[in-house]
């Protein structure tokens, strides 16, 4: 084989294992979001029959993008999704207003009536969020819930709140979470991914 002949195989193999690689890659992430993000009501512009219904009380848990999360509970809460709002979340340094209170006073400022907003102050993760709300819920006697999150987290919210109590009716709703955009070019983003999986895997084994 001449050596004309022979760069232009290895060109063309390099070429291959390239493309072979970058195939692979895409259905990674294609599967990742699969698995991750359950936005129930992505084709919902406005309360309408079936899973565009609208709903007793819309609740945004912290974590992320928490100003992304409590933002798009607001909208929906004045687009007449629900006429109650319900913010869980502690805050990570305990010197610093929760961060349920931090949505809570981005909705006041909105124009959000403080009698239509509950507060769940004390949660430090998903289960404690969904323990605690579940509780709030209960309060207002309410029985059909709109879930607020980032999109890499509206699957395991949305299982650790069935865990707590499934008789409620849960829908999921993505926020538009700075974080996750083209999350696979950052590996920030690859971590978020990886712990997502691994706390639905967790989940998964304790149900079971």
């Amino acid at each position: 084989m001449s050596n004309a002949n022979s760069g232009q195989w290895m060109l063309r193999r390099i070429i291959i294992i390239a493309v072979s690689v970058l195939a692979a890659l895409a259905l990674i992430i294609v599967a990742i979001n699969a698995i991750l993000v359950e936005n129930d009501m992505v084709g919902c512009s406005e309360p309408g029959p079936d899973m565009c219904s609208g709903a007793d009380a819309i609740v945004a848990v912290s974590g992320g993008d928490t100003v992304a999360r409590a933002n798009k509970a607001i909208a929906m809460y004045k687009s007449g999704w629900a006429d109650k709002l319900v913010f869980s979340g502690d805050s990570a340094d305990p010197k610093s207003i929760s961060n349920a209170e931090a949505m809570r006073r981005i909705a006041i400022d909105n124009d959000v009536p403080a009698d239509a907003i509950y507060t769940d102050e004390s949660s430090q993760d998903t289960r404690e969020n969904a323990k605690n709300t579940v509780e709030i819920l209960h309060s207002i006697d309410a029985h059909n819930v709109i879930l607020v999150s980032s999109p890499y987290h509206l699957r395991r919210v949305k299982m650790n709140f069935i865990a707590v109590d499934s008789a409620i009716n849960y829908r999921t709703a993505a926020a538009d979470d700075q974080y996750w955009q083209h999350w696979y070019l950052t590996p920030n983003g690859w971590i978020i991914a990886a712990k997502e999986l691994a706390g639905i895997a967790q989940l998964s084994a304790e149900v079971q």
